[in-house]
C-alpha cells in the first residue's frame, strides 16, 4: 500500500461523519505525509498501521469529543453534548492516537482574549524593536552577499593570474631563444624563469578549474540543504 491508496481509502471510511470532521482529518494525514517526505512514506504507513485503525480511532475521537452516535452515522448537523477543557476527553486523556489528529477544531481550549494593555505594549515594542530586527537582517544579507563575491572574486583572482603567468612564461621563452646564440647563459635563465613561471600557472590554473568546478557547486548544494532543513523545521514547530 502506498499514500494514495491509503487516503484513498480512508476518505471512503470516513464517508459518515460530517464533512468538516472529514475534511481536517484527510488534510491532517495529507499535512503528516508531507512533513515526513517521500522517503519515510514507508516507516509512516507502518506507524499507522492501515486506514481501518485510523478510521476507527477518529470516529471514537468524535464520540468522545461531543458528537452523538446516530449525528455521526447519518452525517447530519452536529450536536456538542458534553464541552472537555484543554483538549481532554472525560478519562482525562489527549484522544491523539494513530499519527495525533484529534478532531482540533472541535477539542481545542478556547484562548482568551489579550488584553488591551498588553497588545498596545507588543505594538510599541515592535516598533522599537524594528529597526533593531532590520539593521540585523541587513547586516545578515550583506555579510552573505560578501562572502559570494568574495569566493567568486578569489576564483576570478586565480584564474587571471593563471593567465598573466603563461604570457609571462611566452614572454621569457621567446627572448631566451632570441639570445641563446649570443648569450648563452642569460638564454638558459630566462628560459628556466619562463617555465617556473609556467609551472606557476599550471597550479593557478588546477586552483581555478577546483574552485570553480568543483567546489562552487558543493558549495550551493550545501546552502539549499541548509535552508530546505530550516524550512521544514520551522513548519515542524509551527505545526507543533
Amino acid at each position: 500500500m502506498n499514500r494514495a491508496e491509503f487516503m484513498r481509502q480512508l476518505e471512503s471510511l470516513l464517508q459518515n461523519i460530517p464533512q468538516a470532521e472529514r475534511e481536517e482529518a484527510l488534510q491532517y494525514y495529507n499535512d503528516y505525509f508531507d512533513d515526513a517526505g517521500p522517503e519515510n512514506e514507508k516507516a509512516v504507513l507502518e506507524a499507522l498501521v492501515n486506514p481501518f485503525r485510523v478510521a476507527e480511532n477518529i470516529k471514537r475521537d468524535l464520540n468522545e469529543n461531543g458528537y452523538r452516535e446516530e449525528d455521526i452515522k447519518g452525517n447530519g448537523v452536529r450536536h456538542p453534548i458534553v464541552k472537555y477543557q484543554d483538549g481532554e476527553d472525560g478519562n482525562g486523556h489527549d484522544g491523539e492516537e494513530n499519527g495525533g489528529w484529534s478532531g482540533t477544531s472541535t477539542r481545542k481550549a478556547e484562548s482568551e482574549d489579550m488584553p488591551t494593555w498588553l497588545m498596545a505594549l507588543c505594538i510599541v515594542a515592535g516598533i522599537l524593536l524594528l529597526p533593531v530586527a532590520i539593521s540585523l537582517a541587513s547586516a545578515v544579507i550583506s555579510a552573505v552577499l560578501g562572502l559570494f563575491v568574495g569566493w567568486f572574486a578569489l576564483i576570478l583572482g586565480f584564474g587571471v593570474t593563471a593567465l598573466v603567468l603563461f604570457v609571462v612564461l611566452v614572454a621569457l621563452l621567446a627572448a631566451g631563444f632570441a639570445c641563446m646564440m649570443e648569450m648563452p647563459i642569460a638564454s638558459v635563465a630566462l628560459i628556466g624563469g619562463g617555465l617556473f613561471c609556467g609551472g606557476l600557472g599550471i597550479l593557478f590554473l588546477m586552483l581555478t578549474v577546483a574552485m570553480a568546478g568543483i567546489a562552487t557547486p558543493v558549495l550551493f548544494r550545501g546552502c539549499a540543504q541548509l535552508y530546505h532543513y530550516l524550512i521544514r523545521k520551522i513548519k515542524k514547530e509551527a505545526t507543533a
